[in-house]
């Protein structure tokens, strides 16, 4: 069903959209926590947190789905921003607006759909915080509250965004291409590139402020061997996974990226020695704890920690670090992996 649209309305939402800079960015803890609520609170398979571009909606967040962006036209989430109240689709196979969407009549079969618009600070509807199940269904009155509540947490952060914009002064402004080279398209985390753009900032801060800066190289054990025997796709399948798993352990000041295969790099400001080895520990639990859930069923996956922690000084380089906790990842492997090893002095790479 075609959409009518106000240019100039449409105009100045796309602006505020833009305004966000919240398009095509890695993914967010933030953002994570509210849609993983809405999924375990209202018991449904599929919540995300949608934006609406110009001829696109992308996922800003998304549990149960692993398409991150679709076109308009097959958007849910598009009507929803055409009015104020939350959009509730009881079975969208019986709705004229949606019975012949791709979204409905094919993956990942959409019957059930309840959206409530997100506002930007200046009160533009950019997006929709949305709850899919695969079955028809009806909302209790406190859930659809609960839906709304949500849709302000969300907005709530994106007003503290734009607080903390103008007290730092505007950063450096990407274009999308510029901002895609630094994430990892497979787990939308930062990739090396990225990574090493928010380490640039954090080793700059932590001198200024005198303060330890914590790093740690982790590595899927037998990642290979996991590829080989259920293939490219379920391999691809525990990143995606275990990419959100590592995000959740993380406060709101650290940063992960995935640099290569199986192997991700964490940071943790402000992370001493004495409290770093207990730190990645309680990571390497619930990595370890994770049921990794896969159209080959549930696949066990184990993870090696190297972790350094130090307190970095104009004589020193970024590289110190990294070597300091690729040496330990190395020691880590070599002890008979899943488990975490601290970088001491005199380890090695031959440890």
């Amino acid at each position: 069903m075609t959409q009518t649209l106000d240019f100039e309305a449409e105009a100045e939402r796309l602006s505020s959209l833009l305004n966000t800079r919240l398009l095509d960015t890695p993914i967010d803890n933030r953002f994570e926590r509210v849609t993983r609520l809405v999924q375990n609170m209202l018991k449904v398979p599929i919540a995300s947190f949608n934006l609406v571009d110009k001829d696109r909606q992308w996922a800003k967040s998304a549990q149960g789905l692993s398409v991150v962006e679709i076109a308009r036209e097959q958007s849910f989430c598009a009507h929803t921003i055409q009015g104020e109240r939350t959009m509730i689709v009881n079975d969208a196979r019986r709705d004229d607006r949606f019975s012949g969407n791709p979204l409905v009549t094919g993956n990942p079969n959409i019957v059930f759909y309840a959206g409530c618009p997100v506002h930007a600070p200046d009160g533009q509807k950019i997006g929709a915080l949305c709850a899919i199940d695969k079955k028809p269904r009806e909302l209790l009155p406190r859930e659809v509250q609960m839906l709304r509540d949500l849709a302000g947490v969300l907005e709530s952060e994106l007003r503290l965004d734009a607080l903390q914009e103008k007290i730092d002064g505007l950063e450096e402004r990407l274009g999308v291409a510029e901002r895609n080279a630094r994430i990892d398209s497979l787990t939308r985390l930062s990739n090396r590139a990225g990574l090493i753009d928010i380490l640039k900032r954090e080793w700059a801060i932590a001198i200024r402020n005198k303060t330890p800066l914590g790093f740690v190289v982790a590595d899927i054990d037998h990642f290979k061997a996991i590829n080989d025997s259920h293939g490219r796709d379920t391999g691809d399948e525990v990143l995606r996974q275990l990419s959100r798993v590592l995000l959740s352990t993380l406060r709101y000041e650290d940063a992960i990226g995935r640099t290569e295969g199986g192997e991700f790099a964490i940071l943790l400001p402000a992370c001493p020695q004495e409290r770093i080895l207990e730190t990645v520990e309680r990571i390497r639990r619930e990595t370890l704890l994770a049921d990794i859930e896969t159209d080959k069923g549930i696949v066990p996956v184990t993870m090696s920690f190297g972790a350094c922690s130090i307190l970095p000084d104009e004589s020193m380089t970024m590289t110190d670090m990294l070597e300091q906790a690729d040496i330990a990842l190395m020691a880590a492997k070599t002890e008979g992996r899943n488990k975490t090893v601290l970088y001491k002095d005199g380890l090695s790479r031959a440890a």
